[in-house]
């Protein structure tokens, strides 16, 4: 990511208490009753006020098979408030698996995104624990400073982990829209690219509030693009 000044970017990473992110309904504070931690590990933004995130969540229950967390997809949806709820992945160990939520922006997300637009970036590690939580991010000096004066002004209590410089380098892709990148992204994620594919157009643009033509055109010219680098 670059910054619109070019500012040089630092990934941030602070810890903070779990507590006002269930008070924003970020996650509920239920799910912590069967569950250890709920990582994030990618976030994708396709419609206002709307989030689709990929995470990846421990259990702190019995171990489950495979068959079993799927059947109870509809349920854990349900009780957590989702839109959608898609597993895309379990653990051998019967406890940890990789979904797709798509919820509403809770508010304390929302005032972040509202407030810093485009000049934050969520990155891993995030990580949400019953009592503490993990929060990264990649900003630049200027947008670094608004967001723990942003936490501040919320009473969130912080305590800085990290700050690291990062390189931006070119790569195959490096000039795909923000739109094809996201797409691109959430299209393997979901498994779209695999034989035989586990996902469809539909099943993307189910998820993502776009129309079918719309997702297929910009599958299509971000690969044109990623081709192009490689084979020209």
């Amino acid at each position: 990511m670059i910054t619109g000044n070019h500012m040089p970017l630092r990934r941030v990473t602070v810890e903070l208490p779990s507590v006002p992110l269930f008070e924003a309904g970020f996650v509920p504070r239920s799910f912590f009753v069967h569950n250890e931690s709920i990582e994030v590990l990618h976030v994708y933004a396709f419609q206002p006020r709307e989030r689709v995130l990929l995470v990846r969540i421990v259990r702190s229950g019995p171990p489950l098979s495979e068959a079993e967390i799927h059947r109870r997809r509809e349920a854990f949806r349900r009780r957590y408030h989702l839109r959608d709820f898609e597993i895309l992945q379990v653990g051998v160990d019967g406890r940890t698996f990789v979904a797709l939520l798509r919820q509403e922006n809770p508010g304390i997300l929302e005032q972040i995104l509202e407030d810093l637009g485009a000049g934050v970036t969520p990155t891993t590690p995030t990580v949400l624990r019953k009592d503490t939580t993990t929060l990264s991010f990649i900003a630049d000096d200027t947008t670094e400073k608004e967001v723990f004066t942003l936490l501040g002004g919320l009473g969130v209590r912080w305590r800085l982990k990290s700050r690291q410089g990062i390189r931006l380098g070119r790569e195959a892709g490096a000039d795909l829209t923000p739109r094809q990148r996201e797409l691109l992204s959430l299209a393997w994620n979901l498994g779209y690219f695999d034989i035989p594919a586990r996902a469809d157009l539909q099943k993307i643009a189910d998820l993502t509030g776009l129309s079918r033509n719309t997702v297929s055109q910009h599958l299509r010219r971000g690969m044109r693009r990623i081709l192009r680098d490689w084979v020209t």
